[in-house]
């Protein structure tokens, strides 16, 4: 079976699967497992994702922009 690794969740949603997971009488494993498929086995949408529409801007700048003006130092 496949593992699924999963970072940066929030200590306090971390919490509340392990209060949900305790009171069902499941391990944290089994609870997530119980979410996941409940979640997969939900209908997918059928509609297709909107048209990304671009706008061009006037910002008053000569030069263009750097990548390093619009994100963040890790990319995002």
């Amino acid at each position: 079976m496949q593992a699924v690794h999963i970072r940066d969740v929030p200590e306090e949603t971390l919490e509340a699967l392990r209060r949900r997971a305790a009171r069902r009488g499941h391990s944290m494993q089994q609870e997530l497992r119980a979410v996941l498929t409940r979640a997969a086995s939900e209908p997918a949408d059928d509609v297709p994702p909107r048209a990304f529409r671009l706008h061009a801007v006037t910002t008053g700048r000569r030069e263009s922009f750097d990548r390093a003006d619009l994100y963040h130092a890790d990319g995002r």
